[in-house]
């Protein structure tokens, strides 16, 4: 496999996808737009209209986007945001979250309104819930996801909002806190007939002006908490990840330690060559490079991990490999994931970490001098000089 150019500018505004969605992508964070090399269909697989296809540069948009944000929460490494899911403080008794096509006569006073309950994420709901200080965090079901395109189910499917309420309530359960604090489904039908058609919201239209839809500048979706670890300029893809945890962590009782199936687990096998290419295409800044005395390699950050796999993908001698949930013990706090002792070439001088003598540009001379050599005895073998003579 060759190694690619996995240089990473700071992220880039985002622009929209097309004229006709408030979908938005920061390819500089989308993996296939980065490494046309690797496949990923997270998204366009989590698209229940069609509308998103996966191509070798990263998703385009075709006709059938109703703007349900769902593709973003698949996306790992949060290439794509989608205005709509911003978090309001609410001072209400319980905390609602409604559809963009529920009138807004019928929602309650101070319930969130999104375009898609689909499209609501596990940081989303986690930090409601911490913010809700004990009152109930409801999604509504007005009984419409079965006529919607954006709820891509049949009458006997699950609402698109269950699997990721699931996840919430067991993550919470897991840190021990009470199943009634935790984010839950609540059915409150409405006649058929109000639901409203398009898609649209005119408090969001207010924010998004449709300048900023043409031109593409689209801004991010969410205001992230801080995170637990710093995280470099150039590499700000997991904060969703972040903001999970920063919620979990203040709800988690007792200062209960948080679910091991968080954080992720990478081993390294003895044929890293310390390329470091997984390090500079390393998204969320999980993964990075270090240098002390007389030694130098990768340092893995488990609390950053978001498990898009691309270093595993990307290593040229695939000496990365990521542990299911439960498979290893991960540590929670930043760990030397490989060791090379430094040496230093006699050749050159250079100091360098690979396990021959020589460093790797002086091996390459060698191996051009070497080929070369060959190449000229060959063409003055004994037959081919006899040949010249006569």
């Amino acid at each position: 496999m060759t190694t690619m150019n996995v240089h990473r500018p700071d992220r880039q505004p985002s622009r929209a996808l097309g004229p006709t969605t408030r979908l938005a992508i920061h390819a500089d964070a989308c993996i296939p737009a980065q490494f046309p090399e690797l496949t990923c269909r997270r998204c366009a697989d989590a698209c229940p209209t069609g509308a998103l296809v996966a191509t070798s540069e990263g998703p385009e948009v075709a006709s059938g986007c109703v703007d349900c944000g769902r593709c973003t929460v698949a996306c790992p490494t949060e290439a794509l945001s989608m205005p709509g899911f911003e978090i309001a403080p609410t001072t209400s008794a319980i905390i609602a979250i409604d559809c963009w096509r529920v009138p807004a006569a019928d929602t309650p006073s101070g319930a969130m309104r999104v375009p898609c309950l689909g499209g609501l994420s596990a940081a989303t709901l986690t930090e409601l819930t911490a913010e809700a200080d004990g009152r109930a965090v409801a999604v509504l079901d007005r009984g419409y996801c079965a006529r919607c395109p954006a709820g891509g189910r049949e009458h006997s499917a699950p609402h698109p909002a269950v699997a990721v309420i699931d996840e919430v309530r067991r993550l919470l359960d897991d840190c021990g806190v009470a199943p009634s604090a935790g984010p839950c489904l609540i059915a409150m039908p409405l006649p058929a007939a109000r639901m409203i058609e398009g898609m649209g919201e005119p408090l969001l239209e207010s924010r998004v002006s449709r300048r900023a839809l043409v031109t593409g500048q689209v801004p991010r979706t969410t205001q992230p908490a801080p995170a637990p670890h710093p995280t470099p300029a150039a590499q700000t893809s997991g904060l969703g990840r972040q903001r999970l945890l920063t919620a979990l962590q203040r709800l988690s009782a007792a200062e209960r330690p948080l679910p091991a199936r968080l954080f992720p687990s990478l081993r390294a096998s003895q044929d890293c060559a310390d390329h470091r290419v997984c390090a500079s295409a390393c998204p969320s800044g999980a993964l990075m490079a270090y240098a002390d005395d007389r030694t130098r390699g990768l340092r893995f950050d488990a609390a950053l991990c978001i498990a898009c796999d691309l270093c595993v993908r990307l290593c040229p001698e695939q000496a990365l490999t990521r542990d299911g949930p439960g498979e290893a013990k991960t540590a929670r706090t930043p760990q030397r994931l490989t060791r090379h002792p430094m040496q230093t070439c006699p050749e050159c001088g250079a100091e360098h970490s690979t396990a021959e003598p020589v460093c790797p540009a002086c091996r390459r001379d060698r191996d051009f001098a070497r080929s070369a050599f060959q190449t000229l005895f060959s063409h003055q073998s004994p037959a081919s000089s006899g040949q010249a003579r006569g």
